[in-house]
């Protein structure tokens, strides 16, 4: 089973018996078999047949848009997994004593994971080791006050707090070329940024899958507020995810020379910066080889992508039951 990304500009999906083509003008650029289609990410301008939209839906492949920015335009899905029931607890249980002990399990489990990352290089860090010790520090004791806390807005409030020294101290241990002093978003303001939003919006609709499989809304989450549009539960449940999966990737690409300044680009439009067709490639070869690999943090030995499944499994099980305790946000050694 694959994932596949159509990345052509101009590049048309259309499907002949048993296949699916992509082809651009009069030239076939992939045949594939409908068997082996896990999922499918078409990025800008690629166009697509009505039956090959047809035959998607038919077999339950989900199929996103986004932007050569990492821009989400929607997706293509149906409606064969909605659970009301589980929704209609989904929208109860938001300011709920249930909600507020997720809130704290998965903030926890968030600062842990960064702490963890910044360990592993600022082993090899000489120039900025005292600045990055301390900042570390601060994480550390932001980690310890979210257990002393009950309310939602107090949990966030240390979690944003341990994001901005977490990014800092991140931006120390990055390769001239690529350092950066904090998280910009909504431009990306360097080529570390650009790569970490274009890499979390495709981990976003991972899980946004993982959440519509178990007939769970995508929207109604209990740890980031409500706001049109905007997948709340699906952000929620990959706060733990983000320096296990995207920040510990992005760091590999730079550290072992993957990608290069050149694979940049600076728009004229917003003074953004973003991967060229090269850069993206790149990206996308790294984050699938990341999905697929295999862990033990969970029950039993699983692909990255199998174990974003059994968490949003584990969520719809603590939901329903209105226990907390069955679900063990991520922790990574």
């Amino acid at each position: 089973m694959s994932f596949i990304y159509i990345t052509d500009e101009g590049a048309k999906l259309q499907k002949k018996g048993d296949k699916f083509l992509v082809g651009r003008n009069l030239e076939i650029l992939m045949e594939i078999p409908k068997e082996i289609i896990e999922g499918l990410v078409l990025i800008d301008s690629v166009q697509i047949s009505s039956d090959a939209v047809v035959e998607l839906l038919k077999l339950g492949v989900p199929t996103t848009w986004i932007s050569t920015h990492g821009k989400f335009y929607g997706r293509l899905e149906s409606t064969r997994n909605v659970d009301v029931f589980k929704q209609r607890r989904q929208i109860l249980s938001q300011e709920s004593e249930f909600a507020v002990k997720l809130c704290k399990k998965i903030a926890a489990a968030k600062v842990h994971n960064q702490l963890t990352l910044l360990r592993r290089y600022n082993r090899r860090e000489e120039e900025h080791a005292k600045e990055i010790a301390s900042l570390v520090t601060r994480l550390q004791i932001l980690q310890k006050n979210i257990d002393f806390v009950s309310e939602k807005e107090k949990i966030m409030g240390y979690e944003g707090a341990s994001a901005r020294h977490y990014f800092k101290a991140l931006g120390m241990m990055t390769p001239s070329p690529f350092s950066f002093e904090r998280r910009t978003r909504q431009p990306p303001r360097d080529a570390f940024n650009s790569m970490l939003s274009f890499g979390y919006t495709l981990l976003m609709y991972e899980i946004y899958t993982a959440l519509c499989n178990q007939g769970l809304s995508p929207y109604f989450g209990f740890f980031h507020a409500l706001k049109n549009r905007h997948p709340a539960l699906a952000s929620d449940l990959m706060e733990e995810w983000r320096p296990v999966l995207i920040d510990s990737m992005v760091m590999s690409l730079v550290h072992h020379h993957e990608v290069q300044p050149e694979h940049f680009m600076r728009s004229e439009e917003n003074d953004g910066v973003y991967m060229t067709r090269e850069g993206r490639t790149i990206f996308l070869r790294a984050y699938e080889k990341k999905l697929r690999t295999m862990n033990r943090y969970l029950t039993g030995e699983h692909s990255y992508r199998k174990s974003l499944t059994i968490q949003a499994k584990k969520f719809s099980q603590a939901l329903m039951a209105e226990e907390p305790e069955i679900y063990e946000p991520i922790r990574i050694r």
